[in-house]
C-alpha cells in the first residue's frame, strides 16, 4: 500500500549493487518523492545522486536514515521508462541504477567527493607528535597547510593515502565530509539585452557626445525580443555597461538550444511519398493494422541491399504521425545518423531530434530535454536512444537489426535491438526490423511464427543485384595480393568511365606487425595479448585495444638486432596503393582514424555523394546506409580474416558483412560489379555472398547450432572473469564453473573454464564460461546466484566477474 505523500522510499544508485536502499522522506520533501526523480541521499560516508524507483509507508528495517534533498521538481522517467529499465536490469543481470544513468544524459547528476580536514585532536596531535604513526605526520602536515584536500587528490599523493586516512579518521584526528558540486551538464543561458520598458530610443536624453550608446538604443528599438548581449554591444561593451547601469537597457537570461541540426527547426518537408511497389504495400500493411488496433507486432522486413526498405519505414511512421503518435528510429552506427536524419528530415520537416553518444554533453542534454517535453515527432539516434523519452511513442524501427553494434559492450550490456522489441511490446506498438541479412535469432523467430516474416525480395525498379567474382589470391603473386591484377582493372575501367569506387578492408593502419627478422620477436602491447599496429601518419605504433602508443624501436628490444621489419597491411597501406596506381583519382579514407567524429564522417560521405571522391577506402564503415548510384564498383581486398574468428558467430558475421559491402554497388541505372579477394575461394560464406542466398547461410548454421546447442536454439550468458594475475583469474573461473554446476546447470550446457580467445586486456588476464539453457528465465536466475556466491568468496579478491547476456561475441 502507497500513500500519496510517501514516508520512505526506495532508491537505487549506478554502481554494482542491485537492491534498492529505503530512505526516510523529511517531511518537508514528500509531496516531491515520486519514482522517477534522483534525489540527494547519504551512502556510506557521503552524499551521492540516486534514483527514486519506489515508495512505502513502512520501511523493511526499523534503521533508516534521511534523504538530504529530492533534484527534479518533475520525474525523468515516467513508469513506461521505469518498468523498461527494470526489465533490462532483471534481464541482463545488472543493477537498475546503471541501467538508469544509461537511460538519462551523462553529467546532469550532482558531482560528490570527499574532503578530508585536520580536527582539533588532529592538530594537537600534531603538535604532539606522540599519536602519530609513520606516513602520518607528513599527511596531516599537508592538511594543516591546505586546511582540506579531496581524497582522491590525498591518493595521488601517497600511495597509502586512503588506509591512512581511514585510520586516522576511526581515532577522532582527521574528519571526512561529503562536498556536493554543481552537475557538469546544465541547461546554457545566454545574456539578451533589450530596452526597458518607456524607453524611446529617440527621444531619451543623452550627452551630445554619446553617439555609441545612441546607436546601441536604436539597434535594441528594431530588434523585437532583443540581443544577445555580445551583439547587442557591437563592439562597444563599455557604451552598454553604461545603459545598463542607467536602467535604459534591461538584461535577462535566456535558455538556448545547443542542437547540431538547429538550423532544421521549422524546416518544411521537401521529399514527397514514393508510390510503392507491391512487396513495399504488403509489408506496410500489418503496420497498419497494428497501429490502429494498438497492437504491439514485431515485423522482420527482409529485403535485398537497395530493396527500398526505407520508403517503407518512412511510410509506416507517416501513418503514426496522423495518429498525433512519435516514431523512435534507431542505426547501428553512430557515423549514419546524419545521413538518417537527412532522410527524415526531407520527408517529415523539423521535428525530428538526433540522439546519440556522438554529440557534445550539452547537444545530448537539450535534444533529450526536448523530446521529453513532446516537441519532436522523431528520434533518429543509435544504441542508447533507445530510452529516449518520447511521451506519445507509437512505432519503433531498428535498422540493419542484425548489426553487432547494437550491442553494448560495458555494464550494462543490454541489445540495443531487444530493448527495442521489448519497449514495442510494453506500449503495445509494432517495431520494424529492417535487414537484408537478418540475425539468425530474428529469422529463427519468423520462421516460428513470434515475428511476422514480410520480404522485399528484388530491388527498386527491378535493378540487378551486382554481380559477385571471386579473385583467388593462390594464383596471384605476393606483390599483387593488396591490390590484384583482376581488381586494378576493374577499378581502372570504373575510374575510365568516370564512376566510383568503394575498397573495403577491415584493419586499420598501415601495417599489422612489426617482426624482429633476427629473433622472430613481434612488437607487442605491454598491457594486452595482441600485436602492435604500425600508423603511417602519425609514426607510431599503437594497440587497438587499449590504446597504447609508442614510437617503433631502432633495434629489437629483445636481441638488440637491426633487421626489423612491418608485415600484414591495413586501410592506410591501401589507400597508398591506389593512390599510386591510379595517381589520378581522387581517393579518401574512412575509419576511424579518419573519421573519428560522427560530424568527420558525414563530411566523408557527403563527398562520395557528391561525386568528389572517385575511390574510397574503408573499413565496415562504408558498408552500411548510404545508397550512391555512381558507386559500380566495390573490392573486398580480403575476405579470409573474418571467416575464421574463434567465434561461433563468425560464419554469421562475415555473410551480413560482406553482403552489405557488396550491396553498396549497382544501386543507379548502372550495373554493380564486386570483387572479393580470397585465400579460401570455396568457403560456403563466400559462395552464399556471391549468390547472394541467405536461404544458404541459414540452412548450414542453423543446423551446426541446434546440434551444438547454441543461439538461436538456446540462450546463453559468457562469464568472463578477470585479474590483474592469471593464476587468480583461473581459479576465480573454475570456482564459479564449480558453483554453477551447483545450482544446476547441466555439465554438457557449460564451456569452460577457459582461457579468452583475447587473453590479456588492459593488464587483465581473463578466462570465460559459457552457460546455456533452453530458457532465459531460469538460466539467468542459477548465473545471478552462482556470480552472487562468487562474490562472496574469498577467491573473488581482486577478481572481476563480468555476465554478458545473450553474447554478440566471444572474443
Amino acid at each position: 500500500m502507497t500513500s500519496t505523500t510517501p514516508a520512505y522510499v526506495d532508491v537505487v544508485f549506478p554502481t554494482s549493487v542491485e537492491t534498492p536502499l529505503t530512505y526516510r522522506v523529511p517531511e518537508e520533501w514528500r509531496t516531491l518523492a515520486t519514482p522517477g526523480k534522483r534525489a540527494l541521499v547519504p551512502l556510506g560516508r557521503r552524499p551521492v545522486t540516486g534514483y527514486l524507483v519506489g515508495t512505502r509507508d513502512r520501511p523493511p528495517v526499523s534503521a533508516t536514515k534521511d534523504l538530504h534533498e529530492i533534484l527534479d521538481a518533475e520525474p525523468l522517467l515516467d513508469r513506461h521508462l521505469l518498468e523498461l529499465t527494470r526489465w533490462v536490469a532483471e534481464y541482463y543481470v545488472c543493477s537498475w541504477g546503471e541501467v538508469i544513468r544509461t537511460a538519462l544524459p551523462p553529467g546532469i547528476d550532482s558531482l560528490t567527493r570527499q574532503v578530508v580536514r585536520v580536527t582539533e585532536a588532529g592538530a594537537a596531535a600534531m603538535d604532539g607528535g606522540s599519536l602519530l604513526r609513520p606516513g602520518e605526520r607528513e599527511l596531516v602536515a599537508f592538511l594543516r597547510v591546505r586546511k582540506d584536500a579531496p581524497l582522491t587528490a590525498l591518493a595521488r599523493r601517497w600511495r597509502r593515502a586512503r588506509g591512512l586516512v581511514h585510520g586516522l579518521a576511526r581515532r577522532g584526528l582527521v574528519e571526512i565530509t561529503g562536498e556536493v558540486r554543481p552537475p557538469r551538464i546544465r541547461p546554457l543561458t545566454v545574456a539578451y539585452c533589450a530596452l526597458a520598458p518607456a524607453v524611446d530610443a529617440e527621444a531619451t536624453p543623452l550627452p551630445a557626445r554619446a553617439t555609441k550608446q545612441r546607436a546601441i538604443l536604436r539597434t535594441l528599438a528594431s530588434a523585437k525580443g532583443g540581443l544577445p548581449r555580445t551583439d547587442a554591444a557591437a563592439g562597444n561593451p563599455a557604451a552598454l555597461a553604461a545603459l545598463i547601469r542607467q536602467g535604459l537597457v534591461q538584461v535577462r537570461e535566456v535558455e538556448v538550444t545547443r542542437d547540431p541540426f538547429a538550423s532544421t527547426v521549422g524546416q518544411e518537408p521537401s521529399d514527397l511519398p514514393r508510390e510503392l511497389t507491391v512487396a513495399q504495400a504488403e509489408a506496410v500493411a500489418p503496420v497498419r493494422a497494428a497501429l490502429s488496433e494498438r497492437r504491439f507486432l514485431p515485423v522482420l522486413l527482409h529485403g535485398v541491399t537497395g530493396s527500398g526498405k526505407t520508403e517503407v519505414y518512412l511510410q509506416a511512421i507517416a501513418i503514426a504521425l496522423a495518429q498525433a503518435r512519435q516514431a523512435l528510429v534507431l542505426v547501428p552506427e553512430i557515423a549514419l545518423t546524419p545521413l538518417t536524419m537527412r532522410r527524415f528530415l526531407a520527408r517529415f520537416g523539423g521535428r525530428v531530434a538526433l540522439l546519440h553518444s556522438g554529440l557534445r554533453g550539452g547537444e545530448r542534454y537539450d535534444a533529450w530535454r526536448r523530446i521529453r517535453r513532446g516537441e519532436v515527432d522523431i528520434v533518429v539516434g543509435a544504441r542508447s536512444a533507445v530510452f529516449a523519452p518520447l511521451p506519445r511513442l507509437g512505432i519503433v524501427v531498428v535498422d540493419e537489426e542484425h548489426d553487432p553494434s547494437y550491442k553494448q559492450e560495458e555494464v550494462p550490456r543490454y541489445h540495443g535491438r531487444d530493448v527495442a522489441i521489448m519497449r514495442a511490446k510494453l506500449l503495445r506498438a509494432p517495431v520494424i526490423l529492417g535487414s537484408a541479412t537478418p540475425s539468425l535469432e530474428s529469422f529463427q523467430r519468423a520462421q516460428t511464427g513470434r515475428y511476422r516474416m514480410v520480404r522485399l525480395p528484388t530491388r527498386i525498379e527491378a535493378r540487378p543485384l551486382p554481380r559477385v567474382e571471386v579473385v583467388d589470391l593462390r594464383r596471384v603473386e605476393g606483390g599483387d595480393r593488396l591490390l590484384s591484377p583482376p581488381l586494378c582493372a576493374a577499378l581502372a575501367e570504373c575510374l575510365k568511365r568516370g564512376e566510383q569506387a568503394l575498397l573495403f578492408l577491415n584493419r586499420r593502419g598501415f601495417s599489422t606487425l612489426l617482426l624482429c627478422q633476427e629473433c622472430g620477436a613481434v612488437a607487442g602491447c605491454p598491457h594486452c595479448s595482441v600485436s602492435l599496429t604500425y600508423h603511417a601518419g602519425r609514426g607510431r605504433l599503437r594497440c587497438h585495444t587499449c590504446d597504447f602508443e609508442r614510437r617503433p624501436p631502432e633495434r629489437c628490444p629483445q636481441c638488440q638486432g637491426s633487421r626489423l621489419r612491418y608485415l600484414g597491411f591495413g586501410t592506410q597501406q591501401l589507400e597508398a596503393a591506389v593512390r599510386e596506381r591510379f595517381p589520378r583519382a581522387r581517393v579518401a579514407r574512412m575509419d576511424r582514424d579518419a573519421a573519428g567524429t560522427w560530424q568527420a564522417a558525414d563530411r566523408i560521405l557527403a563527398g562520395l555523394e557528391q561525386g568528389a571522391i572517385d575511390v574510397l577506402v574503408g573499413t565496415q564503415m562504408i558498408g552500411k546506409g548510404h545508397d550512391v548510384p555512381n558507386v559500380t564498383l566495390v573490392g573486398v581486398v580480403s575476405a579470409d580474416m573474418a571467416l575464421h574468428l574463434p567465434d561461433f558467430r563468425a560464419g554469421e558475421r562475415a555473410f551480413a558483412l560482406l553482403t552489405q559491402v557488396v550491396g553498396r554497388a549497382g544501386r543507379g541505372d548502372r550495373p554493380g560489379l564486386a570483387l572479393i579477394q580470397t585465400f579460401n575461394p570455396d568457403h560456403y560464406i563466400l559462395r552464399a555472398v556471391q549468390a547472394q542466398d541467405y536461404g544458404t547461410l541459414w540452412e548450414a548454421e542453423s543446423g551446426l547450432r541446434r546440434e551444438l546447442g547454441l543461439p538461436p536454439f538456446a540462450r546463453a550468458v559468457l562469464a568472463m572473469v578477470s585479474s590483474p594475475e592469471a593464476s587468480a583469474a583461473q581459479r576465480a573461473a573454475a570456482e564459479l564453473a564449480r558453483l554453477l554446476l551447483e545450482t544446476g546447470v547441466r555439465a554438457g550446457a557449460l564451456s569452460g573454464p577457459a582461457p579468452a580467445p583475447l587473453y590479456r586486456v588492459r593488464g587483465r588476464h581473463r578466462w570465460h564460461v559459457l552457460v546455456r539453457g533452453s530458457e532465459a528465465g531460469g538460466l539467468h536466475t542459477k548465473v545471478r546466484e552462482a556470480a552472487r556466491r562468487l562474490r562472496a568468496s574469498p577467491l573473488s579478491r581482486g577478481v572481476r566477474l563480468d555476465l554478458d547476456v545473450d553474447p554478440a561475441s566471444l572474443c
